[in-house]
């Protein structure tokens, strides 16, 4: 009775490693896991990205409606459908919160701004039609990547353009943060920011940076995101997490924009997060051009 106690008690053991073991799941060459509802459900609604499987979570219980809606949607675009115990998702996406959804597929890319010569003021019949581009000058941060794509796509910005060196690139993390906009918006790059506002200067755009402490702007007009008017397209430049936008950068802006603040603020709490403040700024600018419905 001893000895058919122990043996019990191994294999309970055992059986326990084992289920801690992460499942190993051979992946495409190439290939990358996305995470998520959102950005899964979207990546599968474009055809933007090489799809190759579809992972969901054995007995989704209260979701059971969502992963149905999944497996119809991956059997619309021919991906095969697997149901996984929760510790093979989390294995595939090391951890993340997945919601019970993983789909493996080929990465997204940034565009390039050559990618597309149109015109960009519009027609010549309307020369101040109301364009906004966001541009991001090293950000780091996959969550704060994320975060402003999401903003940007919400409140109406025309296009985002990205800074190539020290970038973020368009990671899940990113796809996640954003709420699967990621999937549906395109993001461009640039490895000449400078070269770029400056022609988009001399095309007639305005380009307007951003600071949190007016103080800290010389040669450049700081004025508050509340009375920014603006009547011909324009770019907002958004600086990196812990230095702003750098000072080349600054000098190629024709006003820059700060968010007063609602208090005295006690020093080393005297900024916003980057996306917040971008939200902001954002809101700011795009609800003019609701009002003049353009």
């Amino acid at each position: 009775r001893e000895s058919w106690s122990w043996r019990e008690g191994d294999l309970a053991k055992a059986r326990m490693r084992l289920e801690r073991r992460p499942v190993s799941v051979e992946r495409t060459k190439g290939s990358e896991i996305l995470f998520g509802i959102a950005p899964c459900s979207l990546a599968l609604s474009q055809p933007r990205r090489d799809l190759f499987r579809l992972f969901l979570k054995q007995s989704s219980g209260s979701r059971r409606l969502v992963m149905s809606e999944f497996v119809l949607q991956a059997t619309a675009r021919g991906v095969p459908v697997h149901h996984v115990p929760r510790r093979e998702l989390d294995a595939l996406c090391r951890g993340q919160v997945h919601q019970g959804v993983c789909l493996e597929a080929s990465p997204l890319r940034f565009k390039s701004l050559e990618e597309d010569e149109k015109p960009h003021l519009g027609d010549e019949e309307n020369p101040n039609q109301r364009l906004i581009w966001l541009v991001l000058e090293q950000i780091q941060d996959p969550m704060n990547l994320g975060a402003l794509l999401r903003s940007a796509y919400f409140l109406g910005v025309d296009r985002v353009v990205t800074s190539q060196r020290n970038s973020c690139p368009l990671t899940p993390t990113v796809s996640k943060a954003s709420s699967g906009a990621m999937e549906v918006f395109d993001v461009y790059s640039t490895d000449d920011l400078r070269g770029f506002l400056k022609a988009k200067t001399a095309e007639g755009w305005e380009i307007v940076g951003t600071v949190s402490n007016p103080e800290d702007v010389e040669n450049v007009p700081v004025v508050s995101c509340l009375e920014f008017q603006w009547n011909r397209p324009v770019i907002i430049v958004i600086g990196s997490e812990g230095e702003g936008l750098s000072l080349e950068t600054q000098l190629l802006c024709h006003r820059m924009l700060a968010i007063p603040p609602g208090r005295a603020l006690h020093p080393g709490i005297e900024s916003l997060n980057v996306s917040v403040a971008t939200g902001i700024i954002l809101h700011s600018i795009c609800s003019q051009k609701l009002r003049h419905g353009s």
